[in-house]
């Protein structure tokens, strides 16, 4: 495959299937545009045309540091383009995608931290280990004293962050906010030296391999256990708005926190999704020392997907190590003993055909309507002039009829159905939470960091506490987001059964009156509310459960904490959600009434054409043979298109 990426179906790359399908549109689209009576019809073909033809495809791999995500980006490109050993906590997001315009082969754009971004970071990291931020440039003397004994695990990512700023921030401080163009030496060490990236917001690079010359963007996110993951808005859009999301673990690895978390939250929205678009791969799976073992670690990965609400999870194991050397070396053998095959032709066909199906087949029921209206224009045309002039005065009412019918759909009121739909789904939010709650204190609260040995253990409890609340807003704020695309779907799914009705109403009204609700685009991600649950609990209070491990771990110590802080952490988690509840309600009410302006423009062009068409046809402005011939070739563009 030598890293064509998704080739598959014989061969056929990616950019050749896509123009196959635009041509197919392109085709139906002329023939419309040919006819007044179908112009809209046939812009909505040709936009399709475009947008399939000239469209990219995001890939966005998503996993922990350690499962060789850049390994695994270096062998679909075939080449050694990212250094496969970042620093863990301050990595960018880092897109790989054809070179274009000024940008030529081998040069990245780097986009700097703006000055408040960094100071953002910096007054957070401060925050985690439970030190106020120095004004100015006074943090950089903290930083230098500061010393790694007694900060709890969960600070030590930030403790490294804090030490490599004050190491680069010297170089660093005349470039933030700016973006830099770079060569590839350049680019590899603002990805790989944790002084320079730590500073560092995106990088995109522009290198030209197979598989970015079939158009596919491969998007390499910050592990879920990096500093990034505080911003849970930023890795939700890109699962969102992703085409693929491609989840790389290590051969053998547990899942890490992040891993769980970014799991969990794919489980939530996996099926908000119109197409299974996540792919999970076993990296290393070389390691294994016979075919029984690795079947047995797919196993278990198979069982963590599962747990976390991920059916049917797509997973294939592979060496990305032994696929690059194989790709370097054109050796098709040990390509096809890698196992990255499988997934380059599983996502080929994903990419190539079942992505474009969804726009092919909306594309369907569009030409579909027109030939209904042909078929119905050419009957009319058959009939004799009594009956004609007969029904021409009948159009003149039902067409009245049928615009009102359009102006009533554009004014109705459906808030009440999406403001009960928020409580109902809010309130299965809080439960959840709820249910969780003893897996979260008991993860948090654990054995392996409060222990005899950790020293200033009365630091490390409280740590241990604000690990909880930021855990709980983490939880929080991911749950939230989930529910914004519920609330989308369950929006679009209103105004279309809505859109449906009235063209179901109009059609009874006249069996001419075909009309289509147009395909509602993505709707944007409200901005959130931000969770605030720090401080609800004193956690140098709850110290007084603390006996010593022993006591806290065996002797009950931590359920009786658990029992005399959870309820008031409930209510804090209680008062949150209700405070979205209003926000989200009356974003996606608003959502949904410019949703259905916009259809109702849309059917009200097509109720005009139609109408003139209707009146042309009874008026004998067109032959019979014309609906005849039209219909019968959008017949079989139609049929085309479903097979």
């Amino acid at each position: 495959m030598g890293g064509a990426g998704p080739q598959g179906g014989g061969g056929q790359g990616r950019r050749q299937r896509l123009d196959a399908a635009a041509a197919q549109l392109r085709e139906a689209a002329a023939l419309l545009g040919r006819h007044p009576a179908l112009a809209s019809a046939a812009r909505g073909l040709e936009g399709r045309a475009e947008a399939l033809a000239g469209g990219s495809f995001t890939m966005a791999l998503f996993g922990a540091f350690s499962a060789g995500k850049s390994s695994f980006a270096n062998a679909l490109l075939g080449d050694s383009v990212l250094p496969v050993s970042p620093h863990p906590t301050t990595a960018a997001i880092n897109r790989i995608l054809a070179p274009e315009g000024e940008y030529a082969h081998g040069t990245a754009r780097v986009q700097m931290k703006s000055a408040e971004a960094f100071q953002d970071d910096l007054a957070y990291s401060f925050s985690i280990l439970q030190l106020s931020k120095p004004e100015g440039d006074g943090w950089l003397e903290a930083v230098r004293s500061m010393k790694p004994e007694g900060v709890h695990p969960a600070g030590l990512p930030h403790y490294g962050f804090l030490k490599a700023a004050a190491a680069g921030w010297e170089l660093a401080k005349p470039l933030l906010g700016s973006v830099q163009t770079v060569d590839m030496p350049e680019y590899r060490s603002f990805v790989a030296d944790e002084t320079k990236s730590c500073f560092v917001d995106r990088i995109d690079l522009y290198y030209s391999s197979p598989l970015t010359e079939q158009g596919i963007v491969l998007v390499d996110t910050p592990g879920a256990d990096s500093l990034h993951a505080r911003h849970t808005g930023v890795t939700f859009q890109y699962m969102k708005q992703a085409d693929a999301i491609v989840f790389v673990t290590y051969y053998n690895h547990a899942f890490s926190k992040g891993d769980r978390q970014f799991l969990t939250q794919l489980g939530r929205v996996k099926d908000s999704f119109a197409l299974d678009k996540m792919f999970f791969i076993v990296n290393a799976a070389d390691l294994a020392a016979s075919p029984e073992e690795l079947e047995q670690v797919v196993k278990h990965v198979d069982g963590n997907l599962k747990a976390r609400g991920i059916r049917l999870p797509h997973i294939y194991p592979l060496s990305s190590m032994t696929a690059l050397e194989a790709k370097l070396g054109g050796d098709e053998a040990m390509l096809a003993q890698s196992g990255l095959g499988a997934f380059e032709d599983a996502l080929g066909v994903f990419a190539g055909e079942e992505l474009p199906k969804l726009s092919l087949q909306a594309a369907a029921s569009e030409v579909s309507a027109a030939r209904k209206r042909a078929e119905e224009w050419a009957r009319l045309s058959r009939q004799d002039a009594g009956s004609r002039q007969r029904r021409k005065q009948e159009l003149v009412r039902t067409a009245e009829q049928a615009k009102g019918l359009v102006g009533q759909f554009a004014s109705m009121q459906q808030g009440n159905l999406i403001a009960q739909e928020t409580k109902e789904l809010l309130f299965h939010v809080r439960q959840r939470i709820g249910f969780g709650m003893s897996d979260f204190f008991n993860e948090t609260f654990h054995p392996s960091v409060l222990r005899e040995d950790a020293g200033q253990l009365k630091r490390v409890f409280a740590g241990c506490g604000r690990e909880l609340e930021r855990t709980l807003v983490r939880e929080l704020e991911q749950e939230l987001l989930a529910t914004t695309l519920r609330l989308e779907n369950k929006g679009k799914q209103i105004v279309h059964a809505a859109a449906v009705q009235t063209t179901e109403d109009i059609s009874a009204l006249d069996a001419g009156l075909v009309l289509n609700p147009p395909e509602e685009k993505e709707w944007e991600t409200p901005e959130l509310k931000e969770v605030q649950l720090e401080g609800i609990v004193d956690w140098n209070a709850a110290w007084g459960y603390f006996k010593s491990p022993k006591a806290f771990f065996e002797g009950g110590g931590r359920e009786k904490m658990r029992t005399a802080v959870e309820e008031q952490i409930k209510e804090a988690l209680s008062r949150e959600v209700s405070a979205q509840e209003g926000l989200l309600t009356d974003f996606y009410a608003q959502r949904m009434g410019d949703a259905q302006h916009r259809q109702a423009g849309a059917l009200q062009e097509q109720l005009k054409e139609t109408v003139d068409a209707l009146t042309a046809s009874l008026e004998q402005g067109e032959r019979p043979e014309t609906w005849d011939t039209l219909a019968a070739e959008l017949l079989h563009i139609e049929k085309r298109m479903t097979s």
